[in-house]
C-alpha cells in the first residue's frame, strides 16, 4: 500500500504528460497507441487498487472466508473461488469509473500532440483542430469531438450511478 500512497500523492496527469513528452514524438501510429495506453495503465492504477484492497480487506474477515479457511482451502483457492467472485461488483465499478478518466487523459494528451499520432483518429487529435478559434463559427462541425467526449464521459457516469456496490 506504500506504493499506492506514493502514486496517489503524485499528480498523475502531469506525470503522464512529462513522461510522454520525454519519449520520442515521431512514433509509428500503432506504437503511439501502445505507448499512450501503457502509460495510462501504468500511472492510473492507484485509485482503483486502493478501493479493491479495502474491499478485499473487508471480505478477508467475513464468515464465508473464515469457513473456507477452516475447511482447509489453500490460499489460491480462497482467492479464486471466494474472494474474486465477491469483489466482482467492486472491480466492475472501478473499471467503469476508470474509463472516463482515461478517455479524458488521452484527450488531453492528444490536444497537446502527445497522444495517438496521425493518421489514427483520437478525440484529442480532433479537438486539436479547435486551436484556430475564429474559423469555428464558419465550420461548426469542428465542435463534434467535444460533444462526443462529453457524451462518452456522461454515458459512463450514468452507467456507474446505476450501480450500488456494498462491500
Amino acid at each position: 500500500m506504500a506504493a499506492v500512497d506514493l502514486f496517489m500523492s503524485l499528480p498523475w496527469l502531469f506525470l503522464l504528460i512529462t513522461i510522454r513528452a520525454m519519449l520520442p514524438l515521431d512514433l509509428a501510429p500503432v506504437v503511439s497507441v501502445i505507448v499512450t495506453f501503457t502509460l495510462l495503465g501504468f500511472l492510473g492504477w492507484a485509485a482503483s487498487a486502493r478501493v479493491v484492497c479495502a474491499g478485499a480487506r473487508t471480505l478477508r474477515s467475513s464468515m464465508f472466508m473464515l469457513n473456507a479457511r477452516g475447511q482447509g482451502c489453500r490460499s489460491w483457492r480462497l482467492i479464486a473461488f471466494q474472494l474474486l467472485p465477491n469483489l466482482r461488483l467492486v472491480l466492475w465499478a472501478q473499471f467503469l469509473i476508470s474509463i472516463p478518466v482515461f478517455v479524458l487523459a488521452e484527450a488531453n494528451l492528444g490536444m497537446l500532440g502527445l497522444g495517438v499520432t496521425e493518421p489514427l483518429p483520437s478525440l484529442g487529435g480532433l479537438m486539436r483542430e479547435l486551436e484556430n478559434l475564429p474559423t469555428v463559427p464558419l465550420q461548426p462541425w469542428r465542435l463534434v469531438p467535444i460533444a462526443v467526449l462529453a457524451a462518452c464521459v456522461s454515458a459512463f457516469q450514468i452507467i456507474v450511478s446505476g450501480y450500488e456496490v456494498e462491500v
